[in-house]
C-alpha cells in the first residue's frame, strides 16, 4: 500500500485550515466575497510557508460548483478534482523548468481557449522569479489583459527578482513565516488524528528546527516517527536531528558566570563526546544570554522561564551577560577560521570566562569578602549584627554607592532618596518621573538588601514625590555637569585653543 506523507495528506482543504497567513487569507476571502477578485495574483514567501496551498485553495473558491465563495464547499465534482491534482483548468506550471520564451508563448496561445470544467481557467505558475527575461516580456500584455476567463497565479521564494513591469500587474501577498506555536498546534491536531503518542518537548524541537516552514516542520515529523517506530519522544527527536540537549549551553552559562572552572571543564568533555554542530551549541549559549538580558529588564515572575534562568538574571551584572552574548554571535563568524570547530569553540568558551567585570567592580567585591572574613575570624557573630551598618539623610546615597545590588535594584535605589524612619519602618521616596524603576522584582530585591544589612528597621515603604531629594543618581549628575563646565572653561582660556578660534574665526561648541 502506498504511504501518503504527512505534508501532502493533511495539506489544508479550506481557508479555515491554513496556518498562520491570516493576513492574507483574510483579503483573498474579502475579494471573493465582493466578487471583486484581481486578475494577477503574486504570492511571495519563504519554501513551505503556504504558496502554493493558498494558491490551490483560491481557484477552488472560483471554480466552486457552488458558485464563488469565501470558502469552496470542498465536495463538489470540481473541489475534489482539484484536491486530486486533476481539474483540467487549473495549470501549474513550474518555471524551473519551463522557463523559456516557447513555453511563455504556448501559454499565452493556449489562453484564448475557455475553460473546460469551471468557470475559470486558472494558471500557476511557480517559482515565476526564473522565467527569462524574453519569457517575461512575451508574458507582459496577457498579464496586463488576460480574457475575463482567466486569472493568473504567481508563487515565488524571491519577488526582488521579478521585473517591475511584472510586479506592477499583479496583486501581491507576503507570505510571513509561520510560528513555532502554530506549527505545533497543527503537528498536535496531524497526530491526534492519527492517534500517535507523543511527548510535547518531542513537537517543540521539531516546531524549531523548521523555521518557520510548515512543509518542512511535517517532513521531520514524518522523518521523526520512522525513526522511533511512530512514536514521539525527545530524546529521540534530539538524535536523529543530531541536536545537543539546551542543558549543555545553559550548564556552560552557569559555570561561565560563576567562575567553575572544575565544572567547565567536565561540561566540555561531555559535549565533545556527544559530536555536536558548535555552531548550534553556541546558538544555544546566545539564546540562553539574552533570555537572562530580558528577565533583567522585565518583571521576572510575569515571564515564562527556567528557575535557573532566572537565578543567574538575578546574581550577575547586565554588562557581563551583554558581553557573552557579544563573544557567542561574533565567534560563530570565527569557527570557520579556526584550526578546527572544536578549538574554536573552546576558545570561545575560554574567552566568555576570562572577560569578567571590571578591575574596580572586582576589587571592591575582594574586598567586601576580605572584610567578611576578618570579621569572621575576629569577632563572633553570636547577636548576628556585625555585618550590619546604620542608615540615615546624611549617609544614603554614599551608602547605596557601597551597596552590593546590581542592574534594576540598582537603578532602584540610585534614584530613591531617604525621607525617614519610623515606628520600625524606612520610608524612602521616588520622583514621579522615575515610577517606571519601581518593578515588583526590583522593588523586593531592594527591600530584601536594606532589611538584611541595615539596623533600625524591619519594613521598607517607597512613596512616589513630585519634588526630587538627593539621589546617588542625581549627585552622579552634577558631577558629570560640574566637569563639562570646567571643561568648557579650561578650553575658553587654553591660549592654543584662542589661538585656533582667531585663525579660523572659530567658536567653542557647548557639549549637550
Amino acid at each position: 500500500m502506498s504511504y501518503l506523507v504527512l505534508a501532502r495528506k493533511y495539506r489544508p482543504k479550506n481557508f479555515s485550515e491554513v496556518s498562520g497567513q491570516d493576513h492574507v487569507v483574510r483579503a483573498i476571502q474579502n475579494s471573493l466575497k465582493q466578487n471583486k477578485v484581481h486578475h494577477a495574483l503574486l504570492f511571495s514567501g519563504t519554501r513551505g510557508v503556504g504558496k502554493t496551498t493558498i494558491a490551490r485553495l483560491f481557484a477552488k473558491a472560483l471554480n466552486c460548483l457552488e458558485g464563488v465563495s469565501p470558502e469552496p464547499c470542498g465536495k463538489c465534482a470540481n473541489c475534489i478534482s482539484i484536491d486530486e491534482g486533476n481539474f483540467m483548468d487549473l495549470i501549474e506550471i513550474d518555471a524551473a523548468s519551463q522557463r523559456g520564451i516557447d513555453d511563455i508563448k504556448e501559454l499565452t496561445q493556449n489562453s484564448q481557449y475557455t475553460p473546460t470544467q469551471g468557470k475559470y481557467k486558472v494558471y500557476l505558475i511557480d517559482e515565476a522569479h526564473q522565467i527569462t527575461g524574453p519569457g517575461f516580456n512575451a508574458l507582459l500584455k496577457t498579464l496586463e489583459e488576460p480574457p475575463e476567463h482567466m486569472k493568473f497565479l504567481l508563487a515565488t521564494t524571491e519577488p526582488e527578482k521579478l521585473p517591475i513591469t511584472v510586479l506592477s500587474r499583479c496583486l501581491q501577498f507576503n507570505l510571513k513565516r509561520i510560528s513555532e506555536d502554530e506549527i505545533k498546534l497543527r503537528m498536535k491536531e496531524i497526530l491526534d488524528a492519527e492517534k500517535i503518542e507523543y511527548e510535547d518537548l518531542a513537537l517543540s524541537i521539531i516546531s524549531k528546527s523548521a523555521d518557520g516552514s510548515m512543509r518542512d516542520a511535517l517532513s521531520l515529523l514524518d522523518q521523526a516517527l520512522a525513526y522511533e517506530d511512530y512514536k514521539l519522544s525527545e530524546d529521540n527527536v534530539i538524535d536523529m536531528l543530531g541536536l545537543i540537549d539546551n542543558k549543555y549551553a545553559l550548564s556552560i552559562v552557569q559555570c561561565i558566570l560563576n567562575q567553575d572552572s572544575e565544572t567547565l571543564n567536565e561540561q566540555l568533555e561531555q559535549l565533545d563526546s556527544k559530536y555536536p554542530n558548535y555552531n548550534d551549541v553556541l546558538d544555544g549559549i546566545a539564546s540562553i544570554v539574552q533570555e537572562i538580558a530580558y528577565l533583567q529588564v522585565l518583571d521576572a515572575s510575569k515571564v515564562d522561564a527556567q528557575s535557573e534562568v532566572v537565578e543567574l538574571s538575578k546574581n550577575h551584572e547586565p554588562e557581563i551577560i551583554q558581553l557573552i552574548y557579544q563573544i557567542a554571535i561574533n565567534s560563530k563568524r570565527d569557527l570557520s577560521m579556526a584550526p578546527s570547530s572544536r578549538e574554536g569553540f573552546t576558545m570561545a568558551i575560554l574567552r566568555m570566562f576570562a572577560f569578567q567585570l571590571s578591575d574596580s567592580l572586582n576589587d571592591s567585591k575582594k574586598q567586601s569578602v576580605s572584610a567578611q572574613k576578618k570579621i569572621k575570624k575576629s569577632e563572633p557573630l553570636s547577636n548576628g549584627k556585625s555585618d550590619r551598618y546604620t542608615i540615615s539623610s546624611n549617609n544614603w546615597t554614599k551608602e547605596v554607592a557601597k551597596m552590593n545590588i546590581s542592574g534594576a535594584v540598582k537603578q532602584l535605589a540610585a534614584n530613591c532618596f531617604f525621607d525617614q524612619i519610623d515606628n520600625d519602618v524606612l520610608y524612602l521616596k521616588i520622583h514621579s518621573q522615575n515610577e517606571h524603576q519601581m518593578i515588583d522584582r526590583a522593588v523586593d530585591g531592594l527591600n530584601s538588601y536594606l532589611i538584611k544589612h541595615y539596623d533600625g528597621f524591619e519594613k521598607v515603604l517607597i512613596h512616589i514625590e513630585k519634588e526630587n531629594g538627593n539621589t546617588l543618581a542625581g549627585e552622579v549628575k552634577t558631577k558629570n555637569e560640574e566637569q563639562i563646565i570646567m571643561n568648557e572653561s579650561r578650553a575658553s582660556s587654553d591660549p592654543v585653543v584662542q589661538e585656533y578660534v582667531d585663525l579660523f574665526d572659530a567658536t567653542i561648541e557647548e557639549t549637550k
